[in-house]
């Protein structure tokens, strides 16, 4: 056996100390869109899935839940744009907001656009990925990204459904998802009412919320807004600047002056917040909000 000389090169002391670098178990993944093509795997898809739910329940209980855990799911929003290079992920920020927090939650929901693109590109429509997509739409509408939970949302309904039955309470929650965002975010009152003709459904708040916004009744929008579970008041979120925008006009056709009390119940929020976001200019007396002057004779 030959034997090493005075004169061979030995690794380096320096390289010898570097360590290895720690990758995020759910960054590691690529999007199977730009060519990785290892969560074309279902085993793989069943692993990273347990990585997400784990991250996701863990950011959860880490946010100590309730209007906290709202917060933090306030601050994230992603929104999908075409380019030339293809589709980008562009992430808006929220002042006074943890940056960690922020980027861990923003991981997760790049994870499940990663799983879904795998999902849909082996056409999977098993009882695993039923589960999948139920678990994305839910953790997306709480996020409101929208790139996230509509297009899952429509896989759901129009491709794993027919073939992969969902329970009926289950079919009835998401196609009220469905309806919802149609006429919440979208306003495209038409696809609704055939949505809701196709699957025979039938919801008491539902049914108000689209009456509601169709013939601008904001008092029962209000209503119906506090009605409704956690997931259906995020897609009400989307409609709630029209609707107080539309109560203001009512107001100021209406009416001279206004007790300040009204004014905020009838818009859902205080007076400072609608001189700030949405540039009230009526003038306060005291309770009193002065809409227009009467002219004098």
């Amino acid at each position: 056996m030959a034997t090493p000389t005075l004169g061979a090169r030995r690794p380096s002391a320096a390289w010898g100390r570097l360590k290895s670098v720690s990758m995020d178990p759910l960054e590691s993944m690529g999007l199977p869109s730009k060519g990785d093509n290892r969560l074309l795997d279902f085993k793989t898809q069943e692993v990273y899935y347990n990585k997400i739910v784990d991250r996701y329940m863990k950011f959860c209980a880490a946010s100590g839940g309730g209007n906290e855990l709202e917060k933090q799911f306030s601050t994230l929003s992603i929104s999908a744009t075409d380019g030339a290079s293809g589709s980008s992920l562009a992430q808006t920020t929220v002042p006074n907001v943890d940056l960690s927090t922020e980027r861990e939650l923003s991981t997760v929901v790049t994870a499940m656009r990663k799983l879904r693109e795998g999902i849909v590109a082996t056409a999977r429509t098993d009882t695993f990925s039923q589960r999948v997509y139920v678990f994305i739409i839910r953790a997306s509408i709480l996020t409101k990204t929208r790139e996230s939970y509509y297009p899952a949302l429509l896989h759901l309904l129009e491709r794993m459904h027919p073939t992969q039955p969902l329970s009926a309470p289950e079919l009835h929650e998401f196609v009220g998802y469905r309806i919802l965002d149609l006429v919440c975010r979208q306003q495209d009152f038409t696809a609704a009412y055939e949505v809701r003709h196709t699957f025979k459904y039938s919801d008491r708040r539902v049914n108000n919320v689209l009456d509601a916004l169709i013939h601008d009744n904001w008092h029962l929008f209000w209503k119906m807004r506090k009605a409704v579970d956690g997931y259906q008041k995020k897609l009400l979120e989307w409609a709630e600047e029209g609707v107080r925008v539309q109560a203001l006009k009512c107001l100021g056709r209406t009416y001279l002056s206004v007790d300040r009390r009204f004014v905020e119940r009838t818009t859902e929020k205080d007076w400072d917040g609608l001189k700030k976001s949405n540039g009230v200019g009526w003038d306060l007396e005291g309770w009193r909000i002065i809409i227009r002057r009467p002219k004098e004779r």
